[in-house]
């Protein structure tokens, strides 16, 4: 059954989202849960945060970087939504640093492995960066690269923090090696460091109290936080009072208007299934699959598990191997690792593909999706209520 409801009358309520206020950093808990004042945090711009509001394109980066200052140490705070540009410019900003008579090294710390080589390939497209000047995380231990002498190192934040994941005991040699390597390096030859930490609501659970204190090795040559996301939450602030304290306390808080541009908007389906576990074989799911192959969509489907996203591009399954026909290979994003290792320290071959079909579970933030005619499918297993027995299943087309 599908309902068609007119949804216009929507389109002037207000877009609801966390803010990120100057009281947040300006308050605490004493021992009996009484809020009490605190003086230690400096916000910056008179104590106000700096807002903003998006192009007539839709975009912020030209407003945003008049609000950047290079040479001015603190931790600058980027709250802006999804499709603004907020990455494209973070990226001019990385670019304002490399061209910068002062010596600076630059991290850009991912919350995915999976979005590594996104970043850098934006870097070298968006930025006119050389790629000689780039070192990727993928390089560590599997190469002889001179990473001393790479302006820009494009990691996981867990690297950087010295967190070994969920299964793992201790964080590898070499990555242990290389963070000590660089730090040495910057003290020594006076460099200024600068960290940007993307897409924050999805790694803010890697700073561990355990883990923090890896961050002040840096503590002599930090020169500045760029911190970002479109969601942030409640646990994300105490992250950057953590990321604040090694820039003397100091932050900058930057927030976009949420505005709508109803021409850039994709279309939503909602689905739902009374199944209780989803398989190739689920009859909405297949039924969906048909139906978008049928309009010749270009296709990606993000899954809540690694076993249903297997189901899917199974060939002797019926979807599968219509998938595989229609769209020749398919590209598995799913984990390679096994109990947190990938064997023989393998280059990762699971991140999203621009130019095929994905499917699989690690391509949920941050991904840049530039196809035409496109439809991104997500199967979920939301919170729902009683008397909604059924799982539901998201569909963004682009029309």
């Amino acid at each position: 059954m599908q309902l068609n409801v007119d949804l216009t009358q929507f389109d002037l309520f207000p877009i609801e989202f966390k803010e990120i206020n100057p009281e947040d950093f300006m308050f605490t808990l004493d021992h009996s849960g009484s809020r009490i004042a605190r003086t230690d945090f400096k916000i910056e711009n008179g104590g106000n945060k700096i807002l903003i509001s998006p192009d007539s394109n839709g975009y912020v980066n030209d407003i945003l970087q008049t609000h950047i200052e290079l040479t001015h140490k603190n931790t600058v705070v980027i709250n802006a939504p999804v499709g603004q540009g907020k990455s494209y410019a973070i990226i001019q900003t990385v670019k304002r640093y490399y061209d910068s008579p002062d010596k600076y090294l630059i991290f850009v710390a991912s919350p995915f492995v999976s979005l590594i080589k996104q970043y850098c390939n934006d870097i070298v497209k968006d930025a006119g960066i050389p790629e000689s000047q780039i070192y990727s995380y993928d390089n560590i231990g599997r190469s002889s690269i001179d990473y001393t002498q790479r302006a820009i190192q494009v990691i996981t934040a867990n690297t950087l923090l010295g967190n070994p994941g969920e299964d793992g005991f201790k964080n590898s040699d070499t990555k242990r090696e290389y963070i000590n390597t660089l730090v040495a390096h910057c003290e020594k030859q006076g460099i200024k460091v600068i960290f940007i930490y993307d897409e924050i609501h999805d790694s803010y659970h890697n700073f561990q109290q355990e883990y923090i204190f890896n961050l002040w090795k840096w503590r002599n040559v930090v020169h500045k936080n760029f911190i970002l996301s479109a969601t942030y939450n409640e646990a994300s602030k105490v992250v950057i009072e953590y990321l604040a304290e090694l820039t003397d306390y100091k932050i900058q808080i930057i927030e976009s208007e949420r505005k709508r541009f109803i021409d850039k908007q994709s279309t939503l389906h909602l689905h739902y299934s009374s199944d209780y576990n989803f398989t190739s074989r689920t009859k909405e799911i297949n039924s969906l699959i048909k139906e978008l192959v049928l309009r010749d969509k270009k296709l990606d489907i993000l899954c809540y598990s690694k076993s249903l996203a297997k189901s899917l591009i199974n060939p002797k399954d019926e979807t599968g191997k219509l998938l595989i026909d229609n769209y020749k290979e398919i590209k598995d994003c799913t984990s390679e690792l096994t109990v947190n290792q990938r064997e023989e320290n393998a280059e990762p071959n699971n991140q999203y593909d621009n130019e095929k079909c994905n499917v699989g579970t690690n391509f949920k933030t941050g991904v840049s999706i530039k196809k035409d005619n496109h439809a991104f499918v997500l199967f979920s297993l939301p919170e729902v209520p009683d008397f909604l027995l059924g799982i539901s299943m998201v569909s963004f087309q682009e029309v």
